[in-house]
């Protein structure tokens, strides 16, 4: 029987750890954090606090003279008015063949059309002129929502007189009333 020392027998032997026991180890070099991450750090907590800012301190609205107030007036009172005079004449035509399925197809066209242009054309004269004053232009926009609500559930089927448009239709009627009190020259 060989003889081997005791500290040589395999029963004897204790378990050895293995090195990677514990946390993985990064495989960069642990000096801390990089220049890069720094900065991005310090850019994000700076957004942050500027973010903060401006939900607590909004800016001013812009300040507009009088002169500039009355121009931007008269600009969107004339576009109104203009809309009201396009969207009354394409809302009224009558087919000129009675009858004629393609021109009851094109009346109805140019009405839904005009509605719809009317609205988004009041739209963009409210945002190119920002010095309208405030009553002046909720009353168009409102207006210029009709307009395109009413184009819409025409597209969709509605009659003139069912429950759908004919409030819509009144509505109209009451913003038209109100632009012309607002639109009178003083």
């Amino acid at each position: 029987m060989p003889e081997t020392p005791p500290t040589d027998s395999p029963s004897a032997a204790k378990p050895v750890k293995p090195k990677t026991a514990g946390f993985p180890k990064s495989s960069t070099p642990s000096q801390g954090l990089s220049v890069p991450t720094i900065a991005a750090l310090g850019l994000a907590v700076l957004g942050i606090v500027l973010a903060i800012f401006g939900w607590f301190h909004p800016s001013t609205s812009q300040k507009f003279s009088d002169d500039q107030r009355q121009e931007a007036k008269g600009k969107i009172c004339d576009s109104q008015s203009v809309v009201r005079q396009g969207t009354q004449f394409n809302t009224n035509l009558q087919n000129p063949v009675p009858g004629d399925l393609a021109g009851d197809l094109a009346v109805g066209t140019n009405a839904r059309l005009s509605l719809f242009a009317g609205g988004a054309f009041l739209h963009q004269r409210l945002e190119a002129n920002p010095a309208t004053p405030d009553d002046v232009a909720k009353a168009v926009g409102d207006m210029a929502d009709t307009l395109e609500a009413l184009s819409i559930n025409y597209l969709a089927g509605h009659s003139p007189d069912d429950s759908v448009q004919q409030p819509l239709r009144d509505q109209l009627r009451g913003q038209i009333d109100v632009l012309d009190n607002l639109c009178q020259p003083q």
